[in-house]
């Protein structure tokens, strides 16, 4: 399915989230599941890898000289998970000088992966469900065809999902994973990498940035991961920048 990049992005951001706290009626779309993240880049929702482990079973460590995977190193399956899996979350999202704050409860079971969010409030906005092939959306009606509910569930799987699941459904685009340089915000911040916590990045970006020889590679994506050495990946601090999109995106466990 072609995406156009610059079409995508004029709606998208601006409309992710958007009158968090309508109600309505609701309607059941059948949505896309490749999302274009730049030009000749977009990424492809994946199965759910299989057995994917409880939260506090599997710790993010530090990665050795050679990158590691800061997910559990499971393989996709036909079976997905081998028992249903619940998170709570607090998601907080910015698009240019403007914030939106839901809940957010993500589920894992078999095949399927269910994303269901909520105003602040508590009202209902949203129930994706990804069963590894098709993936539907039931929203409410006021939030309109412009609610990019595929780039939501693809965030997540970014997010969440192990790097060779990614990088076999990532098209386009390289992704890399390291320590941060820095923990954002403050100037004057180091590196981390101690015994008390550590701050990993994944970085995703162009073949086209790869090859130049300008020098100079800027990401498409990256995700900042803040956690105590030995929590689980689920228990992570959640930080994704896309600086073309002026997007921000900030997951904090519940």
């Amino acid at each position: 399915m072609s995406l156009n990049f610059d079409a995508k992005w004029r709606v998208f951001p601006a409309l992710l989230i958007i009158s968090l706290g309508l109600t309505g009626c609701s309607e059941l779309l059948f949505r896309q599941t490749c999302v274009g993240l730049a030009k000749d880049m977009r990424y492809c929702l994946a199965p759910l890898p299989h057995d994917f482990a409880p939260a506090a079973d599997k710790p993010l460590t530090k990665p050795t000289a050679k990158p590691a995977d800061i997910s559990s190193p499971q393989t996709e399956s036909k079976t997905g998970v081998s028992s249903p899996q619940s998170f709570s979350q607090k998601v907080s999202i910015k698009v240019g000088d403007k914030s939106h704050e839901l809940l957010t409860q993500l589920e894992l079971e078999n095949e399927r992966m269910t994303l269901v969010g909520l105003a602040p409030l508590g009202q209902a906005l949203f129930t994706l469900v990804y069963d590894g092939n098709t993936l539907s959306s039931e929203q409410s009606m006021l939030l309109g065809d412009s609610f990019k509910a595929e780039y939501l569930m693809a965030m997540m799987q970014l997010i969440y999902w192990p790097e060779q699941s990614i990088r076999a459904h990532l098209e386009g685009g390289h992704l890399v994973t390291s320590l941060c340089d820095t923990v954002g915000g403050n100037q004057g911040d180091t590196l981390i990498g101690t015994r008390e916590n550590t701050i990993l990045c994944r970085q995703i970006y162009s073949q086209d940035t790869l090859i130049s020889k300008s020098g100079q590679q800027t990401h498409v994506v990256q995700i900042r991961y803040q956690q105590n050495i030995g929590d689980a990946l689920w228990q992570a601090h959640i930080s994704l920048t896309m600086p073309q999109a002026k997007f921000e995106l900030e997951i904090e466990p519940i």
